[in-house]
């Protein structure tokens, strides 16, 4: 249901490959459907009216989501979402080629928890609403509920990531209260409830319409914050120069080669350097508002201060992996390079299967 790019990528996510990040989206939109779902039948069971029923839908969808978050999104990024998902692949995060698969496994795994909450809650299998109940009002609830929740996602990856499960969490636990369908601003949803028998679910000719309506929402809400960024985003008068400082030999010169090879020439260079002074004489001889000092020290190590820039800790082990996701961020957060330049943004283990 969340991604989290700007910054969706963590880390522990260039770990894990393709086949296990799927498994994780399907996980997370099935156990999202099964919360919704039995939420709904234990309403139902206690007699309760039907804005009550809402706040039971309500309370798990925020409850559950939050802690799916929490948990899964170091593996895939917790999209649960395909609109987040599009929306991620036009903000060149997600790789395109992978748009699909992520699509299909968060299709699956809402009809897989759709089938598994109806014999939960015993109920029939796979019966529709009996007519179509779309409208022009349905179309623009679904456009505005996932264009607000592409603005949530979006800036708060921009601007508080930590508080990105939470924030998400809340708004979505929101729609509950002001959309017709109740499809929480997620097509995957939108073709689980399209899967029951009950009428406050959707038709599956409805699917289609609504389904369009959330990505043009989710569109809209990416085109709106590039015009947020753009002033932050605009280049420097002249190159950057990186300098990468590092007392662990080869550190510096792997995140060197590593900047130069993702950078575009005219905008950023990087060199390394093995000591201190070295980065000092660096810098003197480079103009002072066009260069950036990377300190790369081992993990739990008490760094210095940098001349400029940022600090890292790297881990001793997977060293390329870690230091090209946070080259990428780092490149993307200065807007010196757009990630359709680089190539797939995942950096698996040699011998992981794609």
């Amino acid at each position: 249901m969340i991604a989290a790019k700007l910054a969706l990528t963590t880390p522990t996510e260039g770990h894990v490959n393709r086949p296990r990040r799927l498994v994780v989206e399907a996980l997370g939109c099935g156990l999202l459907v099964v919360a919704l779902e039995g939420a709904h039948h234990g309403a139902e069971h206690l007699g309760v009216s039907v804005t009550d029923g809402r706040l039971f839908m309500s309370l798990a969808a925020g409850a559950v989501l939050a802690c799916l978050t929490l948990v899964l999104r170091p593996f895939s990024g917790a999209h649960f979402n395909p609109a987040l998902t599009f929306a991620d692949a036009l903000e060149d995060g997600t790789p395109w080629k992978d748009v699909p698969l992520y699509v299909l496994a968060q299709f699956s795994g809402g009809l897989a928890g759709r089938l598994i909450a109806h014999l939960m809650c015993g109920e029939p299998l796979l019966l529709t609403a009996p007519v179509p109940t779309a409208t022009s009002a349905h179309f623009l609830t679904e456009l505005v509920s996932t264009f607000g929740l592409l603005v949530v996602v979006r800036g708060c990856a921009r601007n508080r990531p930590s508080a990105t499960p939470f924030a998400v969490a809340a708004y979505v636990a929101a729609t509950v209260w002001f959309t017709d369908s109740r499809s929480l601003a997620n097509p995957a949803l939108v073709l689980a409830r399209a899967a029951s028998s009950q009428t406050r679910f959707v038709h599956p000719l409805d699917v289609e319409t609504l389904v369009v309506s959330q990505l043009l929402g989710a569109a809209l809400a990416v085109c709106l914050f590039r015009w947020f960024q753009r002033p932050a985003r605009a280049s420097p008068p002249g190159p950057w120069t990186i300098i990468c400082l590092s007392p662990q030999e080869g550190v510096a010169e792997l995140a060197a080669s590593l900047l130069n090879g993702l950078a575009a020439p005219a905008r950023v260079q990087a060199i390394a350097s093995s000591t201190h002074e070295e980065a000092l004489g660096a810098y003197a001889s480079a103009l002072q508002a066009t260069t950036l000092v990377l300190r790369l020290v081992p993990a739990g190590a008490s760094p210095d201060a940098a001349l400029l820039g940022e600090v890292w800790q790297l881990p001793p082990l997977e060293l390329r992996a870690v230091l090209r996701g946070r080259l990428q961020r780092f490149l993307r957060e200065r807007g010196w390079l757009r990630l359709y330049a680089v190539g797939d943004p995942f950096a698996p283990r040699p011998g992981d299967s794609r």
